[in-house]
């Protein structure tokens, strides 16, 4: 008896296609595809190949499935890749007339490298990226999980119906690229916000004060039933009923003898959100910061081991990256050249020693609680491969290790749900897994600004779309665009870009474009309901159409949701 390890990567990243090239644009796509999930992607058929099931949970947020299947993204990523491998050849004509061999041989070997994903994006994946990974989820070897449509951040949207939006165009576009429907869903930054009065935290006219559905039920509406938290919203939280729970019969919570919430091991099962539905219910995976730590940090975690490839030192020119982390307080300028051999050497020892690790840690909760444990490793997908290049091969040794060791296993989260029936119930505080574990990254003096634009956008929305005539084929088309606008304005990065000063320009440029694209589409409406259509208005939405082209068979009635009790009060017909 030990228990379950869940590995869960959460891929995403914001509409960038036909937004910018670089520094910044479609070029992070570009990254992200090659460098992340391209071999993450080969790992898991590695081992398949050696008869191990991967048994990984992988979020792809809805706004990155529409970009890797748009249909100009194939010709831009081997674009990018055949300048890569250009780059990397004159480097190493320059290298060699140096005499600079150890920086020439990590020059061949990036030259291999991008040869490689080449080959695989085209002839062994026919440049379907979407496809293989639905192959792999059809096998039963991974699971695949949705997010908010553009990862909107769900507690500070203005209305329930922008939230439910945001789960519903998600369900439908995991749907038509994964064909089947969910289970799980990422909340976008793994923020949560319970039932309850919500008052905006800045001044605002529209929306006011009023009582709000907790994001649960949300997601139960969408037919969902389970979700990622951050380790500290489990540990603040309320236990409900888990006296009658612990002694009720049958399924698991009879014979636990769980730990206090406050016990940093209570992270080491899951819990069920306890306003949801008893019958079922949507459930909660807590994150295990402490185990995670080790995975992502380059300050006191693996990726920051001297063989490593380091991330932020560039050739000047090609910006190539031809040097090691050699230690973790050396100056860029010290750095010594990378060696490829001695690096993926290290990552056999390091998965070794983290797998031991998550064992102990099994071991201890088993011992405890007399109870198979369950830790839930929750990381941006983006990690593994960009900033930290031998990650993709670190997760392929994790899961061949675990899966020597008789006492744990990697599981699906789904496949773990199903395994260990319901959770004890909880009532959850607010907050996310975000700096400070509220919301400051996305609501601060820098970004204050972004939310009252979006709240009245949302309201307009709202109203808009109840009070349209369907019949009018014209103004159903703009106001699908307007809705799309809308969802990319949403999109949580452009508060992070800024926060974090990462690209402050680019975010603000980025969500003052959304805002003015969709006032011109709503201009134009306005036009068509006043039976004067502006012809220069129509060319503009022609425009945006083909620029913001995700989302094609987005729904408007996902804007019109009510909660249960509206739904009952409303008046019906003939009364």
């Amino acid at each position: 008896m030990s228990g379950s390890l869940l590995l869960v990567f959460h891929s995403h990243l914001p509409y960038v296609i036909r937004h910018g090239r670089w520094p910044h644009g479609v070029e992070w796509l570009c990254e992200a595809t090659v460098e992340c999930y391209l071999p993450l992607l080969a790992e898991f058929f590695r081992l398949r190949s050696e008869g191990i099931e991967p048994a990984v949970t992988v979020s792809f947020s809805p706004v990155l499935l529409e970009q890797l299947a748009d249909e100009e993204f194939p010709a831009i990523l081997e674009g990018y890749i055949a300048d890569k491998i250009a780059l990397a050849e004159e480097d190493r004509r320059a290298f060699e007339r140096e005499g600079s061999e150890d920086l020439a041989h990590a020059a061949r070997y990036w030259i291999d490298w991008y040869r490689r994903a080449r080959t695989r994006f085209v002839e062994e994946y026919d440049r379907d990226i979407i496809g293989r990974y639905r192959d792999l989820r059809d096998a039963g070897a991974i699971a695949l999980q949705t997010c908010g449509a553009t990862h909107g951040y769900f507690p500070l949207l203005g209305y329930d119906q922008s939230i439910h939006a945001q789960i519903q165009v998600a369900i439908d576009s995991h749907t038509r690229h994964f064909r089947h429907r969910p289970r799980g869903i990422w909340m976008p930054e793994c923020a949560y916000r319970p039932s309850g009065y919500w008052a905006p935290p800045v001044p605002s006219e529209h929306p006011h004060g009023t009582d709000r559905t907790g994001i649960e039920h949300l997601i139960e509406a969408g037919g969902m039933d389970h979700t990622i938290v951050d380790a500290h919203l489990v540990r603040g939280a309320r236990p409900v009923d888990w006296y009658r729970d612990r002694f009720s019969s049958g399924g698991s919570a009879a014979t636990a003898h769980p730990l206090p919430l406050q016990d940093r091991r209570s992270v080491y099962r899951h819990y069920r959100v306890a306003e949801s539905s008893e019958s079922g219910g949507v459930h909660v995976f807590p994150r295990d910061v402490e185990s995670a730590l080790a995975v992502w940090s380059s300050k006191t975690g693996y990726p920051g081991e001297e063989e490593y490839l380091e991330f932020h030192k560039k050739h000047h020119t090609s910006g190539g990256r031809y040097w090691s982390v050699t230690g973790r307080d050396v100056d860029l300028a010290d750095k010594i050249v990378y060696d490829p051999e001695r690096a993926f050497a290290r990552v056999e020892r390091d998965a070794a020693d983290f797998a031991q690790k998550i064992v102990r840690q099994l071991d201890e909760v088993a011992a405890v609680t007399s109870e198979e444990g369950t830790i839930c490793l929750p990381f941006d997908t983006e990690l593994f491969g960009h900033w930290w290049h031998e990650g993709p091969a670190f997760i392929g040794a994790l899961i061949r290790t675990i899966d020597r060791h008789e006492r744990v296993t990697t599981r699906t989260t789904p496949a773990e749900l199903d395994r260990r029936g319901p959770g004890l119930p909880v009532a959850l505080p607010e907050g996310s897994w975000g700096d400070g574990g509220d919301h400051r990254v996305w609501m601060n003096e820098e970004t204050a600004w972004t939310w009252p634009i979006l709240w009245r956008a949302e309201q307009r929305m709202i109203a808009l779309v109840g009070s349209r005539d369907r019949s009018r084929e014209l103004e159903e088309r703009a106001l699908r665009q307007a809705a799309r606008e809308l969802l990319l304005m949403q999109a949580s990065d452009w508060q992070f870009l800024i926060s974090t000063g990462s690209a402050v320009d680019y975010a603000t440029d980025r969500f003052n474009d959304h805002a003015e694209a969709f006032e011109t589409i709503l201009r134009y409406v306005a036009s068509l309901r006043e039976g004067a259509e502006r012809i220069d208005l129509f060319d503009e939405l022609c425009r945006l159409e083909a620029r913001d082209r995700l989302f094609p068979q987005l729904d408007l009635d996902h804007w019109l949701w009510k909660r249960a009790e509206e739904a009952l009060e409303a008046p019906r017909e003939g009364d």
